[in-house]
């Protein structure tokens, strides 16, 4: 007999009163393709924005091993601003998903282009941060506001340090624009080998200067906060889901029930918390995360 359960582990409830702008990372690295640091981009977007005076505008929500049936019902939960996929991209400018475990599936550029037309009225950027991905990139600029990819191939240490670069900016509330020529100049500074052919792409009607998060006359509509003083402390927690098949096996003799449990899916959600000079607050949060 075998049952499905989910595990919900370390959730910590934040600002529901406030709508952020949601990123969605999105990272997919099978067997047959080779070993990418995609953990460690996700962490460093965390960790970029929150030097940010805007960091609390945005949230992180980070899913791995996707394939292509994952990318509707993930953009269906969590109504994306910005889909930001970390992996792989073959020569023929298609980006490649999990299939068959431990498999890579290729998509189809325009089913892709095509999908995303659905979801255009929250999703404003889509980053594809991956080898040969120009073309994929330039046809979702058909449908989505921007849209990043490269013609060549990128090595795996750029690929991170761009991501810092651009998210890092976005938290400073840069604009798109901004944020991309920032990220390039960071790749120029640190000269890591292997980062030409980033670019760009901008769907015909939109300005490449308005703010992101999005603005009222050019000024971003919250207040940005004041970075934190020596009386306020910052702990990074996640919140973690697991769906694990467990089996039972019964023996009649002995009576004896056996079980098997394995992890099939797993979701991550990057938070901040922010613990203030309150005795009464910080022990209801580590209560929380025990």
């Amino acid at each position: 007999m075998t049952r499905f359960r989910s595990f919900p582990r370390h959730v910590i409830w934040g600002d529901q009163m406030t709508e952020k702008n949601r990123i969605l990372f999105l990272s997919a690295n099978p067997w047959t393709t080779s070993r990418i640091l995609v953990d460690e981009e996700a962490r460093e977007i965390f960790e970029r924005i929150q030097e940010g005076p805007y960091r609390n505008k945005f949230e992180l929500h980070k899913h791995a091993a996707i394939r292509p049936i994952d990318l509707q019902r993930l953009l269906l939960t969590y109504q994306p601003h910005i889909v930001h996929f970390s992996g792989h991209g073959s020569k023929k400018q298609k980006i490649i998903l999990g299939g068959t475990p431990g498999r890579g599936k290729t998509v189809d550029q325009q089913g892709l282009v095509d999908m995303f037309a659905l979801y255009s009225r929250h999703v404003r950027l889509v980053l594809l941060n991956a080898c040969f991905t120009k073309a994929q990139a330039l046809s979702l600029s058909r449908v989505i506001d921007y849209s990043v990819g490269t013609g060549n191939g990128i090595g795996d240490k750029g690929g991170v340090a761009f991501a810092g670069a651009f998210y890092r900016a976005l938290g400073f509330g840069k604009s798109i624009r901004e944020a991309f020529e920032s990220a390039k100049a960071e790749l120029g500074l640190t000269k890591i080998p292997r980062t030409q052919g980033i670019e760009l792409f901008v769907r015909d009607g939109v300005s490449e200067n308005e703010r992101f998060p999005k603005t009222e006359n050019g000024h971003c509509k919250s207040k940005p906060q004041r970075a934190l003083c020596s009386r306020t402390d910052s702990v990074l927690v996640w919140e973690t889901t697991e769906v694990r098949s467990v089996t039972e096996i019964k023996t009649p003799e002995r009576s004896v029930v056996t079980r098997y449990s394995r992890r099939i899916w797993s979701e991550t959600i990057f938070r901040k918390q922010v613990l203030r000079n309150n005795k009464a607050s910080n022990r209801k949060l580590v209560s929380r995360q025990k």
